[in-house]
């Protein structure tokens, strides 16, 4: 993640929850991934490439002295549902987290802030926080696509493409 700010010396795990009336019998058979219209909470990785470096060489924009461009690698992307906001989490090969507040609707996470801009952020004060992909998740995979473009080359690079459930 291009713009990172500080380095993230350790990294939390989440625990995904579940709200709502359910009986016993429909909880043995939920899936991992809950892909509504709402949100695909989850837990997610990918590959992301030199390709997808590439993809967007175009757009990206190396401000200030700690940024610097991605890994490619295995990532780790965590949709989960918060008490007040939800959140999106992307972790690269090296632990690196980056952390946004999410609002999901009509297949489109829009990202509307960092939890923690100080912490870690994709792309430096420049470029807008906020941005949308859309989403198809079906079964055990995540498709996202930016929507419109995303004017964060780091984050466009990253959370472009097909996850696959963890």
């Amino acid at each position: 993640m291009a713009r990172y700010l500080i380095r993230i010396l350790a990294v939390g795990a989440l625990a995904l929850g579940a709200c709502g009336d359910n009986d016993d019998s429909s909880d043995a058979d939920a899936p991992k991934t809950t892909a509504s219209a709402t949100a695909p909470y989850g837990t997610y990785v990918r590959q992301v490439t030199s390709s997808d470096l590439a993809r967007t060489k175009e757009k990206r924009e190396e401000y200030g002295p700690a940024q610097q461009l991605p890994p490619a690698g295995r990532y780790r992307l965590v949709i989960a549902k918060g008490a007040a906001q939800d959140v999106l989490k992307a972790t690269d090969p090296g632990g690196f987290t980056v952390a946004m507040d999410v609002k999901s609707s009509d297949a489109t996470i829009r990202l509307t802030s960092y939890v923690d801009p100080a912490q870690a952020a994709f792309c430096g004060v420049e470029i807008p926080a906020q941005a949308a992909y859309r989403f198809d998740a079906d079964g055990s995979t995540l498709a996202l696509e930016a929507t419109p473009e995303d004017p964060c080359a780091d984050r466009d690079s990253i959370l472009t493409g097909t996850w696959r459930e963890q």
